[in-house]
């Protein structure tokens, strides 16, 4: 379990797999962020979290967002850009509309990224957007992140066009900008 402010990031469990349920299914306003242009399948993203809860991995890629009074609110993610762990990007997500806009988004995710900055020991870490998801773009600029590529007019969502956007940031400049989080590698050792 890792701690950071108003939230703790933990491996998913039993009993997060009814929120994941829910938030495919019902309360669904989140995906109108998340990559809109995409088309996903519900039923397999709730199998992967199903299968992944047998799993015990050496590098958590994806971890669940608690609240600190034990709250499942969202999950942080990683994915690949380049085939490299050096082209490693990083994802938010938290589907209650009621629990945005507190600072556990920012909190969460710059924890994530210490851990990764620490486990992987990369120079740098990766995010990508759209320039019409203006809280990511705020988040970003938050923890740290500084537009890297601009690709004009290529997402279109609702029938408006976007940018497509993708920010980097340096190991340096990360902890330049949260310093409250170097030196918590001892913090990453015991997730449950």
């Amino acid at each position: 379990m890792l701690k950071n402010n108003g939230v703790v990031l933990r491996y998913i469990r039993e009993d997060d797999i009814a929120d994941y349920s829910r938030w495919l299914t019902t309360e669904t306003e989140w995906g109108d962020w998340d990559a809109p242009w995409e088309e996903n399948n519900p039923h397999e993203f709730l199998d992967r979290q199903k299968a992944s809860l047998s799993k015990t991995p050496e590098i958590h890629w994806k971890l669940e967002i608690d609240t600190l009074v034990g709250r499942h609110i969202g999950w942080v993610s990683s994915y690949d850009l380049t085939g490299s762990v050096e082209g490693l990007a990083v994802g938010i997500d938290i589907p209650p509309i009621e629990e945005r806009g507190k600072g556990y988004g920012r909190d969460a995710l710059a924890l994530f990224m210490a851990y990764l900055f620490e486990k992987l020991g990369v120079g740098s870490l990766y995010t990508q957007t759209w320039s019409g998801n203006t809280a990511m773009v705020r988040l970003a600029e938050k923890v740290g992140f500084r537009v890297a590529e601009r690709l004009e007019g290529v997402r279109e969502v609702r029938g408006s066009r976007y940018d497509a956007l993708t920010f980097s940031v340096t190991r340096e400049e990360f902890f330049s900008k949260n310093p409250e989080l170097s030196g918590l590698q001892v913090l990453f050792d015991d997730i449950d």
